[in-house]
């Protein structure tokens, strides 16, 4: 009984924990509100230039939705995914998963704040750089922990047909991410603020093909053996 209880509280505080992430930018949005204009940037060109202006409603809307589903989806998907069983399996590998989503949606959210309310200078393409990089490389370390189901994860026909190809894939992938962040990392502080965003974007984007490309001549390659 008392192992069930620690077990428990243990859980809690761990949820609780999400939940504070999740909610830490509508608190800061809420502690802001009344200093803000009734107009504030909502969206930004290539250059970092401000190109359109919103109602502050309007950013808290956006606030909340780009945040709380994350977690609502993320809370549930355990009992209502395809293959539950396997996110199951993953165990505590599931919590940290959750965890680098919630704090990669917290930090995109944070760097809309900051720059709308006029709290900080750096240029937005930079803040999202790094809010980026720090998601590849949190992400890129647990991709191979992810178990096949429908829903996250490299989701090509030859990855959900089969196991092997969709284990070493992710393991590929969680590589090719880790590495790509490295290299957006360095690009930051070589190339303009609007170009080094478009390298760091392409660096995420790049190696999902691969993999993805990947999946497919493995799957190739399995199925031919096994003939």
């Amino acid at each position: 009984m008392k192992n069930t209880i620690n077990d428990h509280s243990t859980s809690l505080a761990k949820e609780l924990l999400l939940i504070v992430i999740t909610l830490a930018p509508i608190v800061y949005l809420f502690i802001m509100w009344k200093e803000l204009p009734d107009q504030v940037p909502m969206h930004w060109n290539f250059q970092g230039e401000i190109d359109r202006y919103g109602s502050k409603a309007m950013l808290g809307w956006l606030v909340v939705l780009i945040n709380v589903p994350i977690y609502l989806i993320m809370l549930f998907l355990p009992k209502i995914a395809a293959k539950k069983e396997s996110l199951e399996r993953m165990g505590k590998k599931y919590y940290r998963l959750r965890l680098i989503l919630q704090l990669f949606m917290a930090s995109l959210v944070f760097t809309i704040l900051l720059v709308s309310t006029g709290a900080t200078q750096i240029p937005i393409e930079t803040l999202l750089g790094y809010c980026f990089i720090f998601f590849m490389l949190l992400f890129g370390n647990y991709m191979g922990s992810i178990r096949q189901n429908h829903f996250m994860g490299i989701r090509t026909p030859w990855t959900l047909e089969n196991e092997e190809v969709w284990k070493k894939t992710h393991q590929l992938g969680g590589r090719l991410w880790i590495g790509g962040a490295i290299i957006g990392f360095i690009l930051l502080f070589f190339l303009p603020n609007n170009w080094a965003l478009m390298s760091v974007v392409a660096l995420m984007v790049v190696p999902m093909l691969l993999a993805a490309i990947y999946s497919f001549v493995l799957f190739k390659q399995l199925k031919d053996t096994s003939v």
